[in-house]
Order: structure tokens, then C-alpha cells, then sequence
């Protein structure tokens, strides 16, 4: 029963772990829904071990994954909210010297799928190759973006977006992300494109 939310807990830890700034102090993991109510230490371990394994030359795993965090001085919270809920749903928060990252995910036919990143719905699959990108929600971005992929010959396999639902202040343009999954890896030289 926990097998799908191992994985989804490590690929939300490691997709957190790519796109936070800064050194990690804690990660926190909230479970809602049915997983809520799951004995989840093997799910924080999941989810711990993804964060880890981004800078780590020896991988963490479910078993030393917790020790692992200890000597490297990387807290962990666990919340269980056991609230009747649409998706049973899983939020790995990562907390840097330079700010937190939450994502949130769930598990959809058995495959993992990142659903929220820092409160903004983005819903696609956490597997293959991922490009995040964040930006002001102006026209031209999206046109951009597939121009700057095909002009490289990357092949975009998915494409997802998602913004704000209210700007900070009134006036100001709203925050957007995207996370764009292709066929092959995009090159350091496309990405500054």
C-alpha cells in the first residue's frame, strides 16, 4: 500500500532539492488523506533520502536515510492531517539558509505527479527529464520557451504551467511556473537560452 508513496516521497525530495536555493536545514513532510492515517516512516525516509541523494556522492536510502540526515545536520518534521480530501496528497517542505520550497504530490495510477510548487497548481509526472522555470505571467513566455526547444531539437513530451491566483501587491503581474518534460536532457547551453 505505501510502495506508490515511497516513490512519489523521494521524487517530491529530490525535485525540491534541484529547484531550492541555499544549504538545507530540515525537511518537513505533511501527509493528507488516507496516506495520513499509513504508519509513514518509511515515506519520510523516501522523501528525506531524495533531498539527500542531490549532493550526497554515497546515496541515502530508506534505511540510513535518517542517520545520514543527523550527521549532516538536516532536521525533520512529520504532520499527519487526516482530512477528508479530493487526492490523498503528499507535501515535502524544504527549508534552506536562503528560504523554504514546498511541493505537493500525489500518486495517480500508480505514478507519482507533482501537483503544487510554493502554493501554485502545476500538476505533471515526476519522471523524465524536467525543466522548471519561474516567471513573471506576461505574454510570450511559453512561445519562447517551444521556440528556444525546437530550434535545439529538443522534443517536449509535456508541458505544464500554473500562476499565482492573486498578485502580492494589486497592480503587479502574476507569478508563474512552468515545468517542461522532454525526450533528452536540455543542455546547459539551451536552458541559458
Amino acid at each position: 500500500a505505501i510502495g506508490p508513496y515511497l516513490a512519489l516521497a523521494e521524487r517530491l525530495g529530490n525535485f525540491a532539492s534541484y529547484i531550492a536555493a541555499g544549504n538545507p536545514r530540515a525537511v518537513r513532510l505533511t501527509y493528507f488523506g488516507r496516506v495520513a492515517e499509513m504508519n509513514t516512516q518509511l515515506i519520510r525516509n523516501a522523501g528525506v533520502a531524495g533531498v539527500l541523494n542531490r549532493s550526497l556522492s554515497q546515496r541515502a536510502n530508506l534505511v540510513n536515510a535518517m542517520s545520514v540526515a543527523a550527521q549532516r545536520g538536516l532536521a525533520t518534521a512529520e504532520r499527519h492531517e487526516k482530512r477528508v480530501a479530493a487526492m490523498d496528497t503528499i507535501r515535502l517542505e524544504l527549508e534552506t539558509d536562503a528560504g523554504v520550497t514546498s511541493v505537493e504530490g500525489a500518486v495517480v495510477l500508480d505514478k507519482p505527479r507533482l501537483i503544487q510548487v510554493d502554493g501554485i497548481y502545476c500538476e505533471t509526472p515526476l519522471a523524465g527529464h524536467l525543466t522548471f522555470m519561474k516567471n513573471q505571467d506576461v505574454p510570450g513566455v511559453i512561445g519562447h520557451v517551444g521556440t528556444v526547444l525546437g530550434r535545439n531539437g529538443v522534443n517536449i513530451a509535456n508541458f505544464s504551467l500554473g500562476r499565482e491566483d492573486a498578485p502580492p501587491k494589486p497592480g503587479e503581474p502574476l507569478k508563474a511556473i512552468a515545468v517542461v518534460e522532454t525526450d533528452e536532457v536540455a543542455s546547459e547551453a539551451v536552458l541559458a537560452q
